[in-house]
Parts: structure tokens; sequence; C-alpha cells
């Protein structure tokens, strides 16, 4: 355990030394958010959804853009190469577990850009935009404690789903085909292209089937009361079965490759 910890500590020590990218970045979540919002004002002009209100909408956007750093589906493009030319048998002569070590460099540089971007975009939502446009502040003090529970329990499955990109890899001998259709099945059942609560039923239920829409999606609706707290319960528990599932999965699937494994490029 002491051994990841030091990998947390390292990464996210290096991650904080672009301070500059995250304000860039932080700035960057700011135009986009106010770019969603006034599209969907426009859209709910001319029409209403049932499933998510104008406000529980606009503080959905800005919590999402707040938090984007650690519910996007970025991977580390360090980790793909070293698998792509090889040289991921270096670590593999390492007295370290590779899953692990891979999900420690993760919640670490996950947490360090969130460190930057999240405290002055939260300020910013809050207290300096117009009230039409502002982050309310969450629904009820239980709902806070939920969204702060889930958002944590989200960052581990996210991690835990990148892993299992990275352990896809070694079965190609390129990462851009699995980059791309790895990219858009997340942006799309994780609520990246639209918010889930504006999709048909049919599709809600399927992405909170899937992991990645209680990842990325189920805390912030439990933050704006569009999902109750008695419901947000319900979706935690399975949260956690799936992060279970996850680490079981994923661990057995790499450890079961490594010992038959062939590293590309020599």
């Amino acid at each position: 355990m002491k051994k990841y910890l030091s990998y947390f500590v390292l990464r996210f020590n290096t991650v904080l030394q672009y301070r500059l990218s995250a304000v860039a970045g932080m700035f960057n979540q700011l135009f986009w958010g106010t770019m969603q919002i006034l599209i969907y004002m426009a859209f709910y002009k001319s029409t209403y959804s049932n499933n998510i209100s104008l406000e529980q909408l606009i503080s959905y956007v800005w919590l999402r853009q707040t938090f984007y750093s650690i519910v996007n589906n970025t991977t580390d493009p360090e980790i793909r190469t070293t698998i792509e030319t090889g040289n991921i048998s270096y670590e593999l002569t390492k007295p370290l577990n590779l899953y692990w070590m891979w999900f420690s460099k993760t919640i670490s540089t996950r947490l360090a850009t969130a460190f930057f971007k999240c405290f002055p975009i939260l300020f910013i939502t809050l207290f300096l935009l117009p009230e039409k446009f502002s982050l309310k502040p969450p629904i009820s003090f239980y709902a806070f404690i939920l969204f702060l529970i889930s958002l944590f329990i989200g960052l581990l499955i996210i991690a835990t789903l990148i892993n299992l990109f990275y352990i896809s890899i070694f079965y190609t001998t390129t990462s851009k085909g699995t980059t791309s259709f790895y990219y858009a099945f997340f942006e799309f059942f994780g609520g990246g292209f639209i918010p889930i609560a504006l999709m048909p039923k049919f599709w809600q239920k399927i992405c909170y089937i899937l992991p990645i829409g209680i990842a990325a999606d189920l805390p912030f609706r439990i933050y704006t009361g569009n999902i109750s707290v008695y419901a947000g319960l319900h979706f935690i528990f399975i949260q956690v079965l799936w992060l279970i599932t996850l680490i079981i999965s994923g661990n057995f699937i790499l450890n079961r490759l490594l010992k038959k494994v062939v590293i590309q490029g020599g």
C-alpha cells in the first residue's frame, strides 16, 4: 500500500507543476459551460422537459464543468505509449502490481488537476454570475453529503474503467481505434454529449445500468435534487457493487493476460 501511495504523491506533485495549463483549462470549462447553458435556455423557451427543470439543468452543467477533471474520459498518453512501444516490460520488472499502479496514477492526476480548477469555478459560478446563470446551492444537506460520496465512488469507478481501457491495448497493435470507440462510448453513456436526464426514459435506464452513467452523471443529479436522496442511496449501492465487480474483473483479466503477454516492439 505504501508503494502505491508514493506513486500517488509523486504523480500529484508532478501535475501540480502545470499551473498555467490548469488555469487555461478553467477558462475553457467556464466558456463551454456558458455556451451550453445559453443553448439550453433557448431550448427551454420553446419547449420543456418533465425530467429536469432549467434551474436544475444549469446547476448540473456548472457542476459537470467544475468537476470535469474528475469525471472526464481522459487517459494517460504516457501509459498508452509504454504499452504500444513495449516499454511496459520495464514496469513489469518492478515489484509492483501493475493494476494498482495505474489506478493510483489515474486518481492522483485527476485530483491534482481538480485541485486548481474546482474552487475558482465554484466561486465564480456561485457568487459572481447573474442569478439566472448561477450554480444553486445543494437541495439539502443530505443531498450534498450523498453528492460527495457518489462523486468519490464515481472517481474510483472511472479509474477502473480506464484500467480496462489500458488492458485492451495489450490486445491491439495501436490504441487509436480503441481510443475512438472508448471516448464515444464514454461520452454518450456518461452524459457528456447531452445530460442523461434529457434522454428518453429508455436510454436513461440503459445509461444507469452501465457503470459510466452512475459514475459521471449521478452525483450531479443528486446535488440538484433531480434524483431524490432515497433514490440516490439506491444508486450509490449500485455504484459500490460496480466498483467491486470492476476491480475484481480488471485484476483477473490483467493477471491472466500478463502470463502470456507479447510485448509490442520487442
